[in-house]
């Protein structure tokens, strides 16, 4: 959005919010049953919705998908406030009503929504938020199921279509709670439109249950003017999420952000989890009928998802050990195994040399003039030197040697062989594949069988220190060795002096 239609929006959200309390102290005064208040209650819903759908244009097309679906909702519940209205004036006290129908089918747009949001903001690919939102969605539907929606169903004195359309709502409701739980579980940036779009949902699922428990209690004879401040809050913070600079935003994958597993989440889990089996004890306690099937029934999914969770928490944890344990034993640049493992290799590899009579050799590579390529061509082109070099000389000891960083632009090679005068040539080959027209030189050195792998590792460096005095892009060897006559970019063929 550019700046006079974000400037634009924002004066024409003041005026939605603004509309609000006016509405509800003049809701108030004229009564929420009466037709100004019902006329009233419209004001701020249309006005929600016609800012929406100018502020959902303007939000970027690869960005809007799931906008439109939440819009087409917002347009669907107006249509049924509307039709609900017109009926009320008209003095029509039957129910369901046409609009009942509107609000049950504007259910499926919502919900649509705001699961292409989480799944392009990155929440498919957690299996752990999935599990929480349905640890506290089940326990929420075993209560709706016990208190709500089998009273409903077992009321003989009410037509099929009634207890069908009163046991819909209920079910919806659940419905709302796992898409508001899926979202605050979800990954991804925590922006304003973010907190207006979760607002809005809490606000109806608030709303909701609250209008449930008036229809169990007085059969919800009246709407107190909170469920409608709430109702129309649900419209008025979609509005305004749709409007902030943050809602193009919004699907931005960032999935280290709200991935983990925090206190408050462990908290709300935790009494989501205990919640079925408390209200089963508190009603045996208390001596009333108890529906336990359905109560035990929900207890036990809930343990059984929260199994699934633990096992997901167990598996993350591996998970981050093992490349905890690789970032520990790889050089984060090249991919190459650092100076700690070649310690460790070096040792190793020493004490199985000592064990099978096999020789072993040390090199240590050095990439000529690398200070002057990095300050010619700048630091980027110089990690990509020591990438490419490091590729290469995997791939030319084509896994017989051990290759590590050493540091810097140096690195160092573990050779076990016999051979003494073809491991010296391929050792001296390693120059020719060095990338980006660069030259090494290379310093060898032998493991004498019984003296600390440290000493063989001495001789190296002084080797290839006498490789670079020497003019450098060439290989020298340690005097246990018979030192070739190496010099420029091609391999020795002979290696004698």
């Amino acid at each position: 959005m550019n700046r006079s239609r974000t400037r634009g929006l924002g004066t024409a959200a003041i005026a939605l919010v603004a509309t609000l309390p006016l509405c509800a102290v003049a809701t108030a005064g004229a009564g929420t049953t009466s037709p100004a208040g019902t006329l009233l209650y419209l004001v701020p819903v249309a006005a929600a919705v016609a800012l929406m759908a100018v502020a959902v244009h303007r939000i970027p097309l690869a960005r809007r998908r799931p906008w439109r679906w939440l819009l087409g909702a917002q347009v669907m519940y107006l249509l049924g406030e509307l039709l609900f209205a017109v009926l009320d004036l008209a003095g029509n006290e039957s129910w369901p009503t046409p609009a009942d129908a509107v609000y049950l089918l504007a259910y499926v747009p919502v919900t649509v929504g705001l699961l292409s949001l989480n799944r392009q903001r990155g929440g498919s690919s957690h299996r752990g938020s999935l599990l929480d939102a349905c640890i506290v969605t089940l326990s929420a539907a075993t209560l709706f199921g016990v208190f709500v929606v089998l009273p409903i169903a077992t009321d003989s004195t009410q037509s099929a279509l009634v207890r069908v359309v009163s046991t819909a709502y209920p079910v919806a409701d659940v419905l709302w709670v796992f898409l508001l739980v899926r979202m605050v579980t979800g990954p991804g940036a925590r922006t304003r439109a973010f907190w207006l779009l979760a607002g809005g949902t809490a606000a109806t699922v608030v709303a909701d249950v609250g209008n449930n428990v008036l229809q169990l209690v007085d059969g919800g004879a009246s709407t107190p003017l909170w469920m409608n401040l709430l109702w129309q809050c649900f419209y008025v913070l979609y509005a305004l999420a749709a409007s902030t600079e943050s809602a193009s935003r919004l699907t931005e994958k960032k999935p280290t952000e709200g991935a983990g597993l925090t206190v408050p989440r462990l908290v709300l889990l935790a009494v989501a989890a205990v919640l079925p089996s408390l209200v089963l004890v508190g009603l045996t306690v208390g001596g009333r009928a108890t529906p336990t099937g359905w109560l035990a029934t929900g207890s036990v999914l809930l343990i059984a998802l929260v199994v699934a969770r633990i096992w997901d928490l167990l598996q993350q944890v591996r998970s981050q050990a093992v490349q905890l344990a690789a970032l520990a034993r790889t050089d984060p640049l090249t991919g190459a195994a650092n100076r700690r493992t070649w310690d460790h290799e070096l040792s190793r590899a020493c004490a199985t040399a000592a064990r099978t009579g096999e020789g072993l050799y040390v090199a240590l590579l050095d990439l000529d003039r690398f200070k002057a390529f990095n300050d010619s061509r700048g630091h980027q082109a110089g990690d990509e030197l020591l990438k490419a070099a490091t590729a290469a000389w995997t791939e030319a000891l084509a896994g017989d040697g051990f290759l590590a960083r050493w540091g810097g632009e140096e690195f160092a090679v573990l050779l076990p062989s016999r051979d003494e005068d073809g491991t010296l040539r391929r050792l001296d080959s390693l120059r020719a594949v060095v990338p980006h027209g660069q030259s090494c030189s290379v310093g060898v050195a032998r493991w004498d069988g019984a003296e600390e792998p440290a000493s063989a590792l001495r001789r190296a460096d002084e080797a290839l220190y006498a490789a670079k005095t020497g003019g450098r892009d060439r290989l020298a060897a340690a005097p246990e060795l018979r030192r070739p006559r190496a010099a420029g970019r091609r391999p020795v063929a002979d290696s004698r002096p």
